[in-house]
Formats: structure tokens, C-alpha cells, sequence
């Protein structure tokens, strides 16, 4: 697991509950918060146990199986599996899934957690485009079933059967979608862009305010918030 998003270090969390031995990687002054938030974050491990959704052997076993690491070239070097996840867009992403791809072995499967940029985009400088995986995870990890699984043009179905076997295991629901090369965003960023688009277009039109928006949407379609009331994160 390796990267700077707000993700990583509830992406690290979910993958070691499943089973895996996992290695947070990033810059060491990154790691500190990250142990923290894994353990006694609000949806951290400690929480899960007293909320009775782990054991608390699960919790130690979970601990035991997270390393912190800011030596991310030797954790890679034998890792069967990279996730990226990186905030920005394709000028600082690519450059960094290529680095992580110079480091993997070459069957280990490197994926990516991203805000939808192409994956033909982000492979572009990778030698080995085969092994490349979109893996979209929704907010917080720890809780949401999401896992909109992307396969490029150049992804191998080795890799996109690697990934969801992993999510599979961590209690995730794994869709595989295509990527679209010339378009931002997969199935659930284009989806929310929309509504909320059209919602916004609502509200400067004096049709509505925000919280009418809202209370119609939750009591015609049963969803548990509106646009509004989720803000501005597609997740």
C-alpha cells in the first residue's frame, strides 16, 4: 500500500483485516497519523472492536499483520500487490505508479485507487501497462462496499481476477467496469458529476432550495442524503 491520499491508510486497514500482510508506505512524516488513525481513528480498529464488528483478537491480529514503512522500494520489491493511491492528477499520478512499477516484481499486479483518470492515461509510461488496474474505493474503506474494479484497453484478466479476489475477501461487492480512454471519471464519479450538476442547476434557478432537493430525493428514491447533504466528494 502506497501513497499520500486520505484513503491509505483506512485502505491498509481493510486489506489487513482480510488476511493480508500489509506494508503502509509513504513518507515518515505521513506514518505517524497513519498508525493512529488505523487503530484509534473514528472508523479504526479499536472502534470496530468496541462497536463489536471485530474481535478484539482480530484487532491485534490485524496490528500484527501492518508494517509502516518509508523504505516503499524494499516493500514493493516482494509484494504480490501494490495499491496506489495518490492524491492529484495524472502529472504527479503517472510519474508515481511508473516508479512503483520500476520496484514490483514482474507478476506482482500494481492498482490504483484514483479520482477517475483514464487508465490508458496513467499506464502510459509503465513497462509493463498489462498489470494496471483501476481499483475505485468509496469513503470511509473501513465501511463502504464499493469496489468499482477498471480494466484498461492493455489490463490482463489475471490482474482484474487478482483485485477482486482481494476486495472479494475484504468484504467488498467487486463490479468490473471498462475504462473509457477518453473520459474522466468510471460508473459512480460520472453518475454522482450528473446529479449533482443537475441539482446545483436547480438551485440557481430558484426551483428549489438545497434542503428541499434533498428531503425530496431521500423520500422518493429511500437514500439515506441528498447531494447536498453528502457535499461535494463523489464517494
Amino acid at each position: 500500500m502506497l501513497g499520500g491520499g486520505p484513503a491509505c491508510a483506512g485502505i491498509a486497514q481493510v486489506i489487513a483485516q482480510a488476511g493480508y500482510r500489509v506494508s503502509l508506505c509513504g513518507h515518515s512524516e505521513m506514518l505517524g497519523p497513519a498508525r493512529e488513525d488505523v487503530d484509534g481513528g473514528r472508523f479504526g480498529l479499536l472502534a470496530a472492536a468496541d462497536a463489536g464488528r471485530i474481535s478484539r483478537d482480530e484487532r491485534w491480529e490485524t496490528l500484527e499483520r501492518l508494517q509502516f514503512s518509508d523504505a516503499a522500494g524494499e516493500a514493493a520489491a516482494t509484494a504480490d500487490l501494490a495499491v496506489v493511491s495518490h492524491p492529484g492528477g495524472p502529472e504527479t499520478l503517472a510519474p508515481r505508479l511508473a516508479e512503483v512499477d520500476r520496484q514490483l516484481p514482474p507478476e506482482a499486479v500494481l492498482a490504483v485507487d484514483s479520482g477517475g483518470e483514464p487508465l490508458a492515461v496513467l499506464a502510459t509510461d509503465l513497462a509493463l501497462p498489462e498489470r494496471l488496474v483501476g481499483w475505485h474505493w468509496g469513503w470511509p474503506p473501513q465501511l463502504n462496499k464499493l469496489a468499482e474494479i477498471v480494466a484498461g484497453p492493455a489490463t490482463a484478466q489475471r490482474a482484474v481476477e487478482a483485485v477482486v479476489q482481494v476486495a472479494r475477501r475484504a468484504g467488498k461487492n467487486p463490479v468490473v467496469v471498462a475504462d473509457a480512454p477518453g473520459s474522466w471519471g468510471y460508473v459512480t464519479n460520472r453518475i454522482w458529476a450528473a446529479l449533482r450538476s443537475e441539482a446545483d442547476r436547480l438551485v440557481e434557478e430558484n426551483v428549489a432550495r438545497p434542503e428541499q432537493v434533498d428531503r425530496l430525493l431521500v423520500d422518493c428514491f429511500g437514500w439515506p442524503s441528498g447531494p447536498f447533504g453528502r457535499g461535494a466528494d463523489p464517494q
